[in-house]
């Protein structure tokens, strides 16, 4: 299987990279994988692109 990284993943879905890491521990996204907690996340080429909604800050 090939894998991608979450800079690729982030251009390719057109989603924040900083979300990625989050959307991979909550297994959004099936097959991802990381070899110890802190290494870097491996997506695989041929997911598919987790639902993403940008979240809204509150305006007090």
């Amino acid at each position: 299987m090939e894998f991608m990284g979450t800079k690729e993943a982030s251009r390719l879905w057109g989603i924040p990279q900083e979300a990625l890491p989050r959307m991979c521990r909550q297994n959004k996204i099936p097959g991802a994988e990381q070899d110890s907690k802190g290494s870097p996340w491996r997506i695989p080429r041929n997911a598919k692109r987790p639902e993403y909604q940008r979240r809204k800050k509150e305006i007090k």
